[in-house]
């Protein structure tokens, strides 16, 4: 006798129906993305302190380097906000990406025993990493204070650039996560990815020591006009170029679009690579 052998597997894969499936599922993106928050705070000595300490010690050695030594220019902001601010940014980018391109490897035994919407794995990788985010802010804030800087109205930008970067990571990050499905070399590739995108970015300078006939290809990375944004949102007073943060937003959408799509066309063979 045959055994039985029982396919699940979506109804269609239309985008109307890809939406209304996700947003049946939704209440297990939530819970996905809980469990990925509990987990990385749980049984742990430092816990959240080390969301603290990391981008930290960062500003510290980047403050000797490029701020004592190097003398980078700051638009007139203490070198210490000013790397702060973009690593705070650049710790919710990075974390987003790297949770999502590993998310289909740490839940193969989901991916092999139920069906339900793959998607929503990088997802709740994605959407975990806001908390961290959010607890930098609250030591970023107080440290204008120390600084002698007071909030201004661009503050109201910080939720917007939150969003507009976790959208573009999520872009990235499925795509990454598809690939690193099926060919396991991309769990190296991701972190030497954002550590050359880190140096390229205005992390640690200033758009000031860009000469302006590169600034086109200056701004056509994503990352530095949403960098750009999130430094004038904390302070209200560094260079804001409106082009660069609309050729962000578009990236972001774009990107986002394109990953979503060809994650959806190889999803049905994921339980096979993993």
């Amino acid at each position: 006798m045959s055994s039985k052998i029982t396919i699940i597997s979506p109804k269609g894969k239309s985008l109307i129906y890809s939406i209304r499936e996700f947003w049946e599922y939704r209440d297990l993106l939530y819970m996905l993305t809980l469990r990925h928050i509990s987990v990385r705070y749980k049984q742990t000595v430092i816990g959240v302190a080390w969301v603290l300490i990391q981008p930290l010690v960062s500003m510290t050695i980047f403050t000797i380097i490029f701020g004592n030594l190097v003398k980078v220019p700051t638009d007139g902001i203490p070198y210490p906000i000013f790397v702060y601010s973009a690593l705070v940014l650049w710790g919710l980018f990075s974390e987003s990406i790297s949770r999502s391109g590993a998310s289909l490897i740490n839940e193969a035994q989901l991916i092999t025993k139920v069906y339900f919407p793959r998607l929503i794995i990088p997802l709740a990788a994605v959407g975990s990493a806001w908390i961290d985010f959010v607890i930098s802010l609250f030591l970023l804030i107080p440290l204008t204070f120390i600084y002698g800087m007071r909030p201004t109205w661009p503050l109201l930008l910080i939720p917007f650039v939150m969003v507009v970067t976790m959208v573009f990571s999520a872009g990235i990050g499925v795509i990454l996560a598809a690939l690193n499905a099926r060919y396991r070399d991309f769990q190296y590739v991701i972190p030497f990815l954002i550590q050359i995108w880190l140096f390229s970015s205005p992390v640690v300078y200033s758009v000031q020591i860009v000469p302006k006939h590169l600034l086109f290809w200056y701004y056509l990375n994503p990352m530095a006009g949403l960098l750009d944004t999130f430094r004038f949102a904390v302070t209200g007073q560094t260079a804001l170029s409106r082009i660069g943060l609309s050729w962000s937003i578009f990236c972001a959408i774009a990107i986002f679009s394109i990953g979503t799509s060809v994650f959806r066309s190889v999803e049905s063979n994921f339980a096979d690579y993993i």
